[in-house]
């Protein structure tokens, strides 16, 4: 058996490489330093610092920093290697000794533009019963239903929206809680919970990986709906990987008559759908590369792939940015993208994340333009209930620029960004941060309102129904 061969990515390595200078002196301009280097914290780092929202400790008194998680009357070790690990390695800082701003995540020259800061206080040491990870991990089915409520009730941002009194939530669940609870129970338990808030950013996931969660959408049920009426395929699951890989195939094949080019991964499909009409497919705002590459080059490979279909699609009339399949990833990759339909930095939104009763300001985010190329003239976002997530941050940034029309059906109403804590053997996400645009609305709940509504999956042609929903557009287009 003949052994595989990985050939890395010429383009991503060239890139990567050409740039490190250039970025290395922006860092430096824009005042941020790495928060580790040379395998020691940077001094300035040093000692304990106190999140503004997440609830989150980080202690940086030793040679590496380590992450707590806090409520009212808890505190202890976090066990999460993807935040610690990129607190240890790439991310920036800076600070006036006192208040101290972080970049999670390096995308060199552009890394404030591409992400949200998060802000932290300084504070004089850990409070007092911190506990180790196993600590709380131990502490017993009682006290870690009070955890799990106290985590919900001090962060999850959206209980008057979503209509939770977590008092009666506590009373209610909490008498289904004693020392002889098994883990199972428990897990049950939280999940009830966690499916309360019809939020499906808010998950309880156990160690093998079993998710509870809510997962009500409109287009899953009428597709459950048309599932139960038909008997030639027998798996339900089997059933929605048809009518992807349908809607995938209908764009394919009709829409961009196979003449379409996948790029990114395949996560962007672009073409033609006539003289005037240019069409991309955005699949995800994630996996742009291969997983051993980085967010910065994945970025990388999103920003040379625009350049290419901006250019290529510069004589049409508009556009369709579609989305409507798409179930989510990272704000870098939407903001990157709606970077190339604007020649000006324009503003989209305010981030905000809730914390014990009120919301705190993380920042105000613009467009900024990607600058060698751009698209300004008219541009229409399909979505669907579909599109979730990043998506739908994509959606919200993409209707602050003039040229733009939201088209469709309103999105699912799960922007938040996830935040993660540790709950004995468990695993819980919820939603804590909020995105209010430049009308000053949050479309958490609600979901993105197109402002031409088309129905993308119509219960009497489900699979098909996105296809026409394109060729809609395109007919409205040409009329114009």
């Amino acid at each position: 058996m003949k052994k595989s061969v990985f050939i890395p990515n010429l383009f991503l390595l060239i890139t990567l490489l050409s740039n490190s200078i250039i970025y290395a002196q922006s860092y430096t301009t824009a005042g941020y330093a790495p928060l580790k280097a040379d395998g020691k914290v940077h001094p300035h780092m040093k000692g304990y610092w106190k999140s503004v929202g997440d609830g989150y400790i980080l202690d940086a008194t030793g040679d590496s920093i380590l992450l707590y998680s806090y409520t009212t009357h808890f505190c202890y070790k976090e066990k999460n290697d993807y935040i610690e690990g990129l607190l240890n390695s790439q991310a920036r800082f800076k600070t006036d000794g006192s208040q101290l701003t972080i970049l999670s995540t390096d995308y060199g020259g552009r890394s404030a533009d591409l992400q949200t800061p998060h802000h932290y206080v300084r504070i004089a040491n850990l409070p007092k019963g911190t506990m180790t990870f196993d600590q709380m991990r131990g502490s017993g089915p009682v006290t870690l239903f009070q955890l799990y409520i106290e985590t919900m009730r001090e962060n999850y941002a959206f209980s008057k929206e979503r209509q939770l009194n977590w008092d009666s939530i506590q009373s209610k669940y909490g008498k289904q809680i004693s020392n002889t609870t098994t883990n199972a129970e428990l897990f049950k338990v939280l999940g009830e919970i966690a499916t309360l808030t019809k939020d499906q950013h808010t998950k309880v996931i156990a160690e093998d990986g079993k998710t509870l969660q809510y997962r009500g959408v409109r287009s899953a049920a009428l597709l459950a709906e048309a599932f139960n009426k038909q008997s030639i395929v027998k798996n339900l699951d089997q059933y929605f990987n048809q009518f992807f890989d349908t809607g995938y195939k209908n764009i394919s094949d009709s829409l961009l008559q196979g003449k379409g080019q996948k790029v990114t991964n395949k996560q962007i499909e672009w073409g033609s759908l006539n003289q005037s009409v240019g069409y991309i497919n955005i699949h995800s705002f994630n996996g742009f590369a291969p997983r051993q590459y980085s967010r910065k080059q994945q970025i990388d490979s999103v920003d040379a792939s625009m350049k290419d279909i901006i250019r290529s699609l510069q004589d049409k009339d508009a556009l369709i940015i579609d989305v409507s399949f798409n179930f989510g990833g990272y704000d870098a990759a939407f903001l990157a993208i709606a970077s190339f339909f604007t020649e000006k930095p324009v503003y989209a939104y305010t981030s905000e994340v809730f914390n014990n009763g009120r919301f705190n300001k993380e920042s105000m985010v613009y467009i900024k333009p990607y600058g060698s190329v751009s698209f300004t003239k008219p541009v229409y976002i399909l979505m669907s209930d579909i599109s979730r997530s990043a998506a739908e941050g994509f959606a919200m940034t993409m209707k602050s620029l003039p040229n733009v029309k939201l088209v469709g059906t309103n999105t699912l109403g799960t922007l938040s960004a996830m935040l993660g804590k540790s709950i004995g053997d468990f695993y819980v996400t919820l939603s804590n941060q909020r995105f209010v645009d430049a009308d000053s609305k949050c479309y958490e709940v609600t979901g993105l309102i197109p402002d031409i509504p088309l129905v993308v999956f119509p219960k009497e042609n489900l699979f098909n129904g996105h296809m026409e929903a394109v060729r809609a557009i395109v007919s409205r287009i040409d009329k114009r």
